[in-house]
């Protein structure tokens, strides 16, 4: 005897919420805002300082020549419109993804600097150097107004490009080596690649005239920050992980 199969459809999801917030369109519209804000921050107080991994980027625009960057820039205007268009059709199962996206980041962000902290115990830990370096005494209220701007900018231009490089491109391009190229399962390829892209984050920060004296103490701590970003990024996504390590720096200097 055959068994009568059931009519009563089952219960969905308006959304995968764990699944679309990895997506890489989601995590660029996730962005789009922060990166302005980090651009106007930098424009409207014409700041002569920038983030290294953000002037790496440019960089590479600069090197294919005027008409080449121009040409890149349009591509990325029309790749993210291309984007902004498909996904406004799933703008209603997209219903608070981004809120989310938001919390994970501030909740991330907001621990980073205690668990990368008690990760570093093997070091002692005797001061946290993130962006602060670059506050100074104001000399007046709309200098120090101007500066916050400049750092609040530098804090979320920080958060988008140095993971974007560091996690986006290191870390991720390594994880991708390791499972597709070599055949390592995944826990030992994220291992890795969460370990060698960590150490060259921390490391960075000290390369070339305009880098920081190394302090091993603050080494410690941003390789271990490196490894709890790397873990957000790779279990949570790009936007959330950028968020995150943005809103850390921006809570270093305003603190």
């Amino acid at each position: 005897m055959k068994a009568r199969r059931s009519t009563t459809p089952e219960p969905t999801l308006p959304y995968d919420y764990v699944a679309r917030t990895r997506a890489l369109p989601v995590n660029l519209l996730f962005l789009m805002p922060f990166l302005l804000i980090y651009q106007a921050a930098l424009f409207f107080t014409k700041s002569p300082v920038d983030n290294a991994a953000a002037a790496w980027v440019r960089a590479l625009f600069h090197g294919l020549g005027h008409r080449g960057s121009l040409l890149v820039t349009l591509l990325v205007a029309l790749s993210l419109a291309l984007v902004v268009i498909v996904r406004v059709r799933d703008a209603t199962r997209d219903r608070g993804i981004f809120g989310g996206m938001l919390a994970e980041g501030l909740c991330y962000g907001a621990l980073l600097g205690t668990v990368a902290g008690m990760l570093a115990t093997s070091l002692p830990m005797e001061r946290v150097v993130a962006l602060a370096s670059l506050q100074g005494n104001s000399g007046s209220t709309i200098a120090g107004l101007q500066e916050g701007v400049r750092d609040l900018g530098l804090a979320v231009g920080a958060g988008i490009f140095e993971e974007l490089v560091f996690r986006g491109v290191l870390c991720w391009g390594l994880f991708a080596l390791l499972r597709h190229a070599i055949g390592t399962d995944r826990i030992s390829a994220g291992c890795v690649a969460i370990l060698v892209s960590s150490y060259v984050f921390s490391d960075y920060h000290h390369w070339g005239v305009t880098g920081e004296p190394y302090v091993s103490e603050v080494f410690a701590f941003r390789f271990h920050a490196g490894i709890v970003l790397g873990a957000v990024f790779l279990f949570r996504g790009l936007g959330i992980a950028a968020f995150a390590h943005g809103f850390y720096d921006a809570l270093v200097m305003l603190g």
